[in-house]
């Protein structure tokens, strides 16, 4: 690693999504999302305001956030002054379309997005545009169960394509959905409230499937109605490795890899679901209903590059098939301990120690694994739309915040995918999560990840942004194109 090879026109960004960081929950028209219902944890069933009243937690949620909607213009300012060359956001669905399918947009929500995307392109910073980050109109949850109707489909496509329309343009990088693969094992992401697990894993799989017609027949309207722009989906990516080389660990790790990761890249790429995938879901009673028509759709709206996250790796063993049911349950969710009994049980790798500050085990090698794995089954330019250190911060009394670990972090890892791009690998662009502090999808803002502080807890705070160490060696890293990482 001796020297620093990054594209003439390589994408140095920093990214957010809107629910964790506009805050203005219901100002100007908003309607509510499923990700504001589980943000601020309460029953969607009963007015919000009431709901908020009545809550007992404390942590930071989406009523506020970052207040990013009031602070726009100062928070797009200190991007310039880093030197940013891109800015990853997302678009909230029920800024546009309150309800999800109103007959007409609100124009507040249209005029916020488009005041935004003027200023970044006024700065020479390149919007990059997420269309759905987690937060499904509760509208149309209501209305009809969400993505688990094949309405959404339709009124996913709609909302799409008046943003592609509206923007064409100005707006040149489109990404359609964040982290679907995590998504799906989040029930209060899709509103799933079904207590029976034989029939809550096959909705959540018929929900995939849906949001995978939904993406694709979004990304050909893309490219009917702006062909200049480029679109692709973004995946959570977390590489597998064997526990041991015992054969059956190998396995293990490739099953873990193909059924939570791969098998996404082949449906956006190749259109299809891969045999192994479709025999899973068969052998549990899963697979949802695939037409020809979704066929042909998922064959069409193939992506112009690929967009994945990435923050650590994991472990797999082999996993015995008589496991207690209870265990399986419990475990479901969390990445670093899912259980498929016959399949594998992914752990954490007792090889890489853990971070005392914030209990990780990161691993800056998975990363350029990851850059490999990836492009050799897609074969398309990659994008990195999340990387980042997420822990405390302190701020002093000076206004300054000392967080050498994230530089570290990040320093780390922007090395290692610039040992995949000498190896050829086409990188478009690398966005840190995050550029400012943001709630945490379940931490509120005990989990920070930005290089810009926000000073605010879980009671509250004045909300004033303030420069961290890891602004500055940032900023460096545009100005130079990657040389100071060898300082």
């Amino acid at each position: 690693m001796n020297k620093i090879v990054f594209p003439k026109d390589f994408l140095w960004g920093a990214a957010t999504s809107a629910f964790q960081a506009e805050g203005a929950y219901n100002e100007d028209g908003k309607g509510l999302s499923l990700a504001d219902i589980r943000s601020m944890n309460i029953n969607p069933d009963e007015e919000p305001t009431k709901a908020l009243a009545n809550k007992g937690d404390k942590i930071a949620d989406s009523t506020v956030a970052s207040d990013h909607y009031h602070h726009w213009e100062e928070d797009l300012a200190l991007m310039k002054e880093c030197g940013l060359k891109s800015y990853r956001f997302s678009i909230a669905w029920t800024r546009i379309f309150p309800n999800g399918d109103d007959e007409e947009p609100n124009q507040k929500g249209v005029q916020f997005y488009e005041n935004i995307i003027d200023r970044l392109n006024e700065y020479g910073i390149e919007p990059i545009i997420t269309l759905y980050h987690f937060d499904f109109p509760a509208g149309l949850q209501k209305k009809y169960g969400g993505f688990s109707n094949r309405q959404a489909i339709v009124d996913f496509v709609r909302y799409a394509s008046f943003l592609f329309k509206h923007f064409k343009g100005k707006v040149r990088y489109w990404l359609v959905n964040n982290e679907q693969n995590a998504m799906i094992r989040r029930d209060g992401y899709l509103g799933i409230t079904e207590t029976n697990p034989l029939k809550r894993e096959q909705l959540r799989h018929r929900c995939n499937h849906y949001m995978y017609v939904a993406c694709a027949k979004a990304i050909t309207a893309c490219h009917e109605i702006d062909p200049e722009a480029k679109i692709a989906p973004v995946m959570a990516y977390a590489p597998h490795f064997p526990l041991t080389s015992k054969p059956e660990d190998v396995l293990a790790a490739r099953n873990a890899n193909d059924l939570f990761f791969h098998y996404m890249i082949d449906v956006h790429c190749r259109g299809e679901y891969p045999g192994y995938y479709i025999k899973w879901l068969k052998d549990n009673d899963w697979c949802p209903e695939i037409t020809e028509e979704d066929s042909a759709a998922l064959k069409k709206g193939k992506p112009d590059f690929f967009a994945f996250n990435y923050y650590r790796s994991n472990a797999a063993e082999y996993c015995p098939e008589d496991v207690d049911p209870e265990l399986v349950e419990r475990l479901r969710v969390d990445a670093r301990s899912r259980i498929l009994p016959g399949l594998c049980r992914c752990l954490q790798n007792p090889l890489i120690s853990e971070d005392e500050r914030n209990k990780w085990r990161s691993d800056p090698i998975g990363f350029h694994i990851a850059f490999r794995n990836v492009y050799e089954l897609c074969h398309l330019p990659l994008m990195i739309c999340e990387n980042g250190y997420g822990a405390p911060d302190t701020l002093e009394k000076e206004g300054l915040i000392h967080d050498s670990y994230r530089i570290e972090y990040l320093k780390n890892h922007i090395l290692q995918m610039n040992e995949a791009i000498q190896e050829g690998i086409p990188v478009i662009g690398y966005h840190a999560w995050t550029f400012l502090d943001v709630i945490s999808t379940s931490e509120g803002f005990r989990k920070r990840y930005g290089f810009v502080y926000v000073n605010r807890d879980d009671n509250g705070g004045d909300l004033k942004r303030y420069k961290k160490d890891s602004f500055y060696w940032y900023q460096k890293v545009i100005k130079t194109h990657g040389k100071s990482l060898m300082d």
